[in-house]
């Protein structure tokens, strides 16, 4: 773990976070983002850090550069170690957007592998402060957090229920089936079978629909993948 350590995308450090947080801080979290009606209070009752986050991403709150609520966040529950990784975090991301080439379509164009964010390592204070968190309580799987797992099929079909016109009109299903196919969810043949379709939509169709039934991705896992074909303008305007 020790190479991975020093090279961590945004999502990387939403999983940390997520699974690094007490109860009572997630909570803390929940009640400070439906408190300022950032989003629906029922919305997030049940929804884990890291889903919380990826829902502020759809509706732009935390953006490519951008992750000041996101330090704001952290800072809330007195958790400056993260605040100042979620700064810093932002700023690698300008500065990589910067360094890319301008070309078509470049502004709905994922940064490359090669240009994955490098998250600091936590300070001395910050590790100390971890350290004591888990000596009162170590992490372990909450109920909160295995009624979201359990759910989390759920939230893929209603995000494609909430967002379907938007998502069979605007879907390039061909950027997405490299990302489809490395992570398990979607086999060869199934793509031959929405590849004989004879319309874009029509394809986009028998994805979502593929997806929906076998209840195998979760709606993070949607949009992220969308992020890796390509598909940031779609992210954008999701519900």
């Amino acid at each position: 773990m020790a190479g991975a350590e020093g090279r961590r995308t945004r999502q990387d450090l939403y999983l940390e976070i997520s699974r690094d947080l007490t109860d009572d801080e997630v909570e803390n979290i929940r009640s400070y983002i439906g408190g300022r009606k950032v989003l629906p209070a029922g919305t997030i009752q049940h929804a884990t850090t890291q889903q919380i986050f990826n829902k502020l991403e759809r509706k732009g709150v935390l953006k490519r550069g951008d992750l000041s609520f996101l330090a704001k966040l952290m800072e809330s529950i007195d958790r400056m170690d993260y605040a100042d990784a979620a700064n810093e975090t932002a700023k690698q991301e300008r500065e990589a957007l910067e360094e890319r080439p301008a070309k078509e379509n470049d502004s709905i164009e994922p940064i490359s592998p090669g240009a994955q964010i490098k998250v600091p390592t936590l300070s001395a204070a910050g590790k100390q402060r971890r350290e004591k968190i888990h000596e009162k309580k170590p992490y372990s799987v909450s109920r909160s957090n295995t009624t979201q797992t359990a759910g989390s099929a759920e939230d893929l079909e209603d995000l494609i229920k909430q967002n379907y016109p938007l998502l069979t009109k605007r879907l390039q299903v061909s950027d997405l089936f490299p990302h489809l196919i490395q992570k398990g969810l979607l086999q060869i043949h199934e793509k031959e079978d929405i590849n004989s379709k004879t319309t874009g939509q029509g394809k986009a169709e028998a994805l979502l629909d593929l997806l929906s039934r076998q209840g195998k991705c979760t709606g993070d896992e949607f949009v992220e993948i969308l992020r890796l074909g390509n598909h940031e303008h779609v992210v954008g305007q999701l519900k």
